[in-house]
């Protein structure tokens, strides 16, 4: 049976209160297991139109789950056993708001956020609109104006980052919660975007590595697949809007005093320290 518009308004209203007052909640799954994928992006959808009520701004979108290394964190140790991990096949979103945007020289606040954690990840700045049902990555290569280095700061609403299902994450905003764009922008066409290559250090010690390709073969593939299911909502992608392709590596939790750093060979860099 169809979740009602008011149980999905009491599901996008929970997690709200819970990134806006820092507690973390229960999974919707647990009372409401009929939640389907359509269901759950009207609900990001209600969700979106609430902090733009609040007077945010949409800047742009994220992508969750691009990567194999993704998707095996997913699995194994975030969804809830049980949970419906990401396909391949299929891109999982979420939206970027203004309020989420850090500066170039500012630190993540710990006392803003309830369970950090951080993600290498490739941004697309886009250079012009674009809309439809059969977007390809040549033709999002071209309405790129930059790409450039980043972090995205997840922070899931749920008990102990423990989500339920895809499903929930996506009432849930695909966990955003920050995100930061570093030194260096390029465009696409300047770059082999496959092979350029990602090292992390936490604490100046490397802990991650990776490349492009990671992303779905190649991050613009993850973005048009992006342009593709909005088509299906009558969205498209805005000249201006930030697109963050989806971690190259599995995500960092962190802690107040962490300092990273990711390198991305011929593009650039972007540091991120974790303040109280």
């Amino acid at each position: 049976m169809a979740l009602s518009k008011e149980i999905l308004c009491k599901l996008v209203e929970s997690s709200l209160d819970g990134e806006y007052q820092l507690h973390s909640i229960d999974p919707f799954c647990n009372t409401y297991p009929e939640l389907t994928e359509e269901e759950a992006y009207q609900g990001q959808a209600m969700r979106l139109a609430r902090m733009e009520e609040m007077g945010h701004r949409l800047v742009g979108y994220k992508l969750g789950g691009t990567s194999l290394a993704k998707q095996k964190q997913l699995a194994s140790t975030i969804y809830a056993k049980g949970g419906l991990a990401v396909q391949t096949t299929k891109v999982v979103y979420g939206r970027l708001m203004d309020y989420m945007a850090l500066a170039p020289e500012e630190d993540l606040s710990y006392s803003q956020v309830l369970h950090p954690k951080v993600e290498p990840e490739l941004a697309f700045i886009m250079g012009q609109d674009i809309q439809g049902a059969y977007i390809t990555a040549p033709d999002i290569m071209n309405a790129t104006a930059w790409v450039a280095p980043a972090f995205e700061i997840i922070d899931s609403r749920f008990h102990d980052f423990k989500i339920g299902s895809r499903y929930d994450a996506i009432v849930d905003n695909t966990s955003s919660a920050r995100f930061k764009l570093g030194v260096g922008r390029r465009h696409p066409n300047e770059l082999d975007l496959t092979a350029i290559g990602m090292s992390l250090q936490v604490n100046g010690s490397f802990t991650a590595f990776g490349a492009g390709a990671s992303v779905m073969g190649h991050p613009a593939r993850a973005v048009a697949a992006l342009a593709r299911a909005l088509a299906q909502e009558g969205l498209g992608l805005r000249a201006g809007d930030i697109i963050l392709s989806g971690a190259i590596t599995p995500s960092t939790p962190v802690k107040v005093g962490d300092h990273l750093r990711a390198d991305f060979g011929g593009l650039g860099y972007v540091e991120l320290t974790i303040r109280d």
